[in-house]
């Protein structure tokens, strides 16, 4: 589902957009408003750590009206707002209506700050990474192997202090006991999504998600038009089969199992396997791979994954704070349905200095 935030008319009329950007420490709040000149949050759904955060922070300024000036580059100081220590920034846009004076408030996320520098022209330039972050950089210190299922096990694999949710849409279901998970955390929480099959995500909170895996339909939920009312302003068009397959093939990697195996193709329209497409193949096996249903499921949902890959539209849209990765679009112009798929990737502006917003949407086939 989208994020919450103003309707329609209120993007496409005359409005004023802000975000605000506070600083913690653990449960330390360091900054409730970092001064910003300009910043964007990008996301990229086919990325280990989709989102990034990145800012331009005058070096010195007042976190609001009437307070002192300070000084927003961190130094040596370790408790400093802007510092790598584990700082987390979280990310709030504010848009106000001119014509009624109404504000929305739409909660983006929280990001760990990964490093700042200064230019050194009286700006500090900071980047931020998704809380999956957290993830990919905390190895597992010794071998472990599943003692639990599918939701125990992903609960168990999380950093220090995160938590995490789970689609009540998923079907949990045992884990075998012969194999050991890799020292890579976030690999194997992965994994388990994967084979589940679901999405791994991160909420506005910084929180772990497992989401229900697309449905071979969208159902729109975020609707973009040109034209009076419209806050659509551009879709070009392109395409490419690299890196895109029409058949997987996964299976079971579990020796104290019977061999399974299944595969899943595109069977209809120009990437058909039988046609002039050819066959691209994808393997892909898991010890979480225990019977030819998982592994059935698993082998469609990157077949359909990939499929949706194949064709992405970069949409330029009128900031919009609701976008969120795999939320289902449709795309009108002229009147027309031009297209319609899921969001697989976004770049929003912090501030209107920043420019337009470009969502990327996965074309349903």
């Amino acid at each position: 589902m989208p994020r919450s935030g103003p309707p329609e008319e209120v993007l496409a009329g005359t409005c004023r957009w802000y975000p605000r950007v506070t600083s913690w420490l653990g449960a330390t709040l360091l900054a409730a408003t970092i001064p910003i000149v300009s910043g964007r949050v990008t996301a990229k759904a086919d990325q280990d750590v989709p989102e990034t955060l990145t800012l331009t922070v005058p070096r010195w300024a007042a976190p609001a009206a009437g307070s002192d000036v300070i000084d927003w580059r961190p130094g040596k100081n370790a408790r400093h707002p802007l510092a790598r220590y584990g700082q987390r920034l979280d990310v709030t846009v504010i848009v106000e209506s001119l014509a009624t004076g109404t504000k929305y408030e739409t909660r983006i996320g929280r990001f760990l700050i990964r490093d700042w520098e200064d230019d050194d022209s009286g700006t500090v330039s900071v980047s931020a990474d998704g809380l999956l972050k957290l993830a990919e950089t905390d190895k597992l210190g010794r071998a472990m192997s599943p003692v639990g299922s599918l939701a125990s096990e992903a609960r168990r694999l999380l950093p220090a202090g995160m938590g995490v949710s789970f689609d009540t849409s998923l079907e949990d279901r045992a884990c075998p006991r012969g194999m050991a998970w890799s020292d890579d955390r976030l690999s194997a929480l992965q994994e388990i999504a994967s084979a589940w099959p679901a999405l791994l995500r991160t909420d506005e909170w910084g929180q772990f998600q497992f989401r229900a895996p697309l449905p071979d339909v969208p159902v729109p939920v975020l609707e973009y038009k040109d034209g009076v009312g419209g806050t659509l302003i551009g879709a070009p068009m392109s395409d490419t089969r690299e890196g895109v397959y029409n058949r997987v093939i996964a299976s079971s990697s579990n020796s104290d199992v019977a061999d399974v195996q299944a595969s899943a193709s595109v069977t209809a329209g120009p990437m058909n396997v039988r046609g002039d497409y050819g066959v691209v193949t994808k393997k892909w096996s898991s010890p979480l791979i225990t019977d030819r249903r998982s592994a059935e499921r698993s082998a469609q949902t990157m077949r359909d994954n990939s499929i949706r890959a194949a064709q992405t539209v970069p949409v330029r849209i009128a900031p919009d704070p609701r976008p969120d990765l795999d939320d289902a679009v449709v795309v009108k112009r002229g009147g027309n349905t031009d297209l319609w798929g899921w969001i697989t990737g976004y770049d929003m502006p912090l501030t209107q200095a920043d420019g337009d917003m470009r969502i990327d949407v996965g074309v349903a086939a």
